[in-house]
């Protein structure tokens, strides 16, 4: 199975290909970053069997839902639809916050994203390398700030966020958007959504499903 993975926000490729691979050890994958033009670089790579995005990375393939189900079948890990807490999609942080941490990463950005994985309860190691230039970081940061997606799950999509997440409100999300599936004790961490991802493609299939392709439908987004 060949699958491609959409990251989130200053999340090094390494670490997050290490995880994958140990959830999905016997499928070739493929990794992006939240960055412009990124699902052009998915859809020269692609197609895939499936396309998963996490976090930030979620974020887009909903804003270009069109986009992202043409590449395959699509599966959203910690998904958000609305990052600020005011927007009351599901983000627990406030939009000055995230205009803070755009000021502080300007000014250090190794102690910047240090704060972010903090916060976010990520164990990223220090000195992870992350292959991401500044300017593209602002550009992400700016993304979490001021789009938001109206409307639900595309037909067909999957999506899992971890219970007690410290940057999504998971019980508010899901209320949002019921098809959400909520992972107990898992946080914004991907391991034990990555688990529930590789449990869902493990399970035996509905009848309905066996015979009829998944396929994508775009939400109505706006920025």
């Amino acid at each position: 199975m060949k699958m491609g993975w959409l990251l989130g926000w200053a999340i090094p490729e390494s670490w997050f290909a290490e995880q994958v691979r140990a959830a999905f050890p016997a499928d070739e994958h493929h990794f992006f970053a939240a960055v412009p033009g990124a699902l052009a670089l998915m859809a020269a790579a692609g197609p895939f069997d499936w396309v998963a995005g996490y976090s930030l990375g979620a974020l887009i393939l909903l804003l270009e839902a069109d986009r992202a189900a043409a590449l395959g079948r699509v599966a959203l890990l910690a998904p958000i639809w609305a990052f600020p807490a005011e927007d009351k999609l599901g983000g627990r942080v406030a939009r000055a916050q995230v205009r803070a941490l755009a000021q502080w990463l300007r000014r250090d950005e190794a102690a910047a994203i240090a704060d972010f994985y903090d916060r976010a309860g990520l164990d990223i190691p220090a000195g992870t390398t992350l292959a991401v230039p500044r300017e593209q970081l602002l550009w992400g940061l700016t993304g979490l700030e001021k789009l938001r997606v109206d409307g639900g799950l595309p037909a067909g999509w999957r999506a899992w966020c971890g219970a007690d997440d410290a940057l999504i409100d998971a019980q508010l999300l899901q209320a949002k958007v019921p098809e959400v599936s909520l992972v107990p004790q898992a946080t914004h961490e991907p391991g034990r959504l990555l688990a529930a991802f590789a449990a869902a493609l493990a399970a035996p299939a509905p009848e309905s499903a066996q015979t009829e392709p998944i396929s994508g439908a775009a939400p109505a987004a706006g920025a």
